[in-house]
């Protein structure tokens, strides 16, 4: 992530929740709700201002790409109001029915947010189709090309911003959000150059940028999709793998491990671990083991739930 956003975040971040830590991951549950809720609020009002500039100059200069971006850019708003009521049911607490939680209603929200963008994707490309059929006329105008330009570059800055916020709390649903902003800044420079090569009578060129915005949408909501579908059934993050492996072997003790997995409900996390230790040790030092490296694991990543499995090896020479 480059500085710039580092700074800008850092600067949201120490303005609005003082109590967030600016460094490292952000693995406390209410932290990362209002994380989350800071990123969909910056969101909705940006969007808001935003799809409110492009309607009106889509209207004035009857640009369906303009217009289909401005939708685009509304529609980023429910997004947002999705991921804030991803965060506040995510927070419910565990009860009989969900006794981990439930956490994986984030990755619900995100497969909701992935369904959204792949209509709007759809929507526009039947009325590019429409428009490169009829050959409609679009009015050039060099004020909408310079608006568009510096509304792609506050797009791609709340894309960045999203990002950063999504890495810290570890959230698909942020990221997802994310590019949903980046596709919106890339649409905005497209119809930029749809706007100004309607300057020239190339009319045709709004309705075939009108595609590309419509299948950058598709293609980004199926990728979004298909990423999410993985969450809920169970992906291992090889990262989070990795993380427990190392947690495990700074046990004194602790000689190897294996069949590690992670059930991933959002901000809880649901781990299994094999250790190996000594066959020589007594049971009662072996189980001392074991607990060690599940306070371990569960005060580093946090609310984790952690089951720990000992089996017996020879100690390697």
């Amino acid at each position: 992530m480059d500085r710039l956003t580092l700074s800008f975040s850092n600067f949201m971040l120490s303005k609005t929740l003082k109590e967030v830590p600016l460094q490292g991951s952000i693995d406390n549950p209410d932290h990362r709700k209002k994380v989350a809720y800071l990123e969909a609020w910056f969101s909705i009002v940006g969007n808001l201002v935003l799809a409110i500039i492009k309607a009106v100059l889509g209207m004035m200069v009857n640009s369906i790409s303009l217009i289909a971006d401005a939708v685009h850019t509304a529609s980023d708003v429910l997004t947002s109001i999705v991921v804030i009521a991803g965060f506040k049911l995510a927070a419910l607490p565990a009860d009989n029915e969900h006794p981990h939680g439930h956490g994986r209603i984030e990755f619900i929200a995100t497969l909701i947010i992935s369904l959204l963008l792949a209509a709007v994707g759809v929507k526009f490309g039947l009325d590019s189709y429409k428009r490169l059929v009829g050959n409609t006329p679009v009015a050039g105008s060099y004020f909408v090309v310079i608006v568009m330009l510096l509304a792609g570059m506050f797009k791609e800055l709340m894309s960045r911003f999203s990002i950063d916020l999504g890495e810290r709390i570890s959230s698909s649903t942020l990221i997802a959000d994310a590019w949903h902003h980046r596709t919106d800044a890339i649409a905005s420079i497209l119809v930029a150059v749809a706007i100004l090569a309607s300057r020239f009578g190339y009319y045709w060129v709004d309705a075939v940028l009108g595609f590309c915005v419509s299948g950058l949408i598709i293609w980004t909501g199926v990728e979004i999709f298909t990423d999410s579908c993985s969450k809920l059934i169970g992906e291992n993050d090889p990262g989070q793998v990795q993380e427990i492996n190392r947690l495990a072997l700074a046990i004194p003790g602790v000689i190897a491990t294996h069949d590690i997995s992670v059930h991933d409900y959002g901000a809880n996390k649901v781990v299994v671990v094999h250790i190996e230790v000594d066959k020589e040790l007594s049971l009662i030092k072996a189980h001392d083991i074991a607990e060690l490296v599940q306070e371990n694991i569960n005060r580093k990543l946090y609310t984790s739930s952690t089951t720990v499995h000992v089996d017996w090896t020879e100690r390697s020479s």
